[in-house]
């Protein structure tokens, strides 16, 4: 596997959000009950345990975070990567149904130009949740979850294209309340 490193890119390449990162925070007793599928615990589990951590608790709080607020969320779906799954996706679907399925198409193949000119095969980098309101293409957005990790190489690429065909990407940054921000 060829690891695409961040000095590797074009400094017109690398991305920063265009807003402020959200900051949104959990008991830490509620990621022991996650961790431990305890019913009690006021996050959902994810549907498929995937992704660097693999429990993907932090994804679950930012979910909680914007349902609470009246959006609607979607946690599981590809809309660069593994372009066969994703066709099956129902988070995919609903993607194509907000913006429409020529412009979700223009951003994947715009995604998929750029990485092969960075010697990848396919693109990546997907953001962990698409979050919208009503079905509007105007009141939506992407939100790429993180707790300590930075933004990925792969995202440095991706998120300009999405935001260029689709909508912004915000950084949501998950904490234990106990910690200092």
């Amino acid at each position: 596997m060829k690891i695409l490193k961040i000095d590797k890119l074009k400094n017109y390449k690398i991305w920063n959000p265009s807003k402020d990162v959200i900051i949104i925070t959990y008991n830490p007793e509620q990621r022991r009950l996650y961790d431990n599928n305890d019913k009690q615990c006021i996050y959902e589990q994810f549907e498929r345990q995937v992704g660097i951590n693999k429990g993907n608790f932090v994804e679950m709080v930012a979910k909680k975070y914007f349902v609470d607020k009246g959006y609607c969320v979607e946690s599981f779906y590809y809309l660069v990567r593994n372009r066969t799954k994703r066709e099956g996706m129902r988070g995919f679907h609903k993607i194509m149904v907000v913006f429409g399925e020529a412009q979700v198409r223009q951003c994947i193949a715009e995604a998929d130009a750029t990485f092969l000119s960075y010697g990848k095969k396919s693109a990546a980098g997907d953001p962990d949740l698409f979050v919208y309101r009503n079905g509007s293409a105007r009141d939506c957005f992407f939100v790429e979850v993180k707790e300590n990790d930075p933004i990925q190489p792969n995202q440095h690429i991706l998120f300009p294209i999405i935001e260029k065909y689709l909508c912004p990407v915000y950084i949501a940054r998950v904490r234990n309340i106990n910690t200092n921000i």
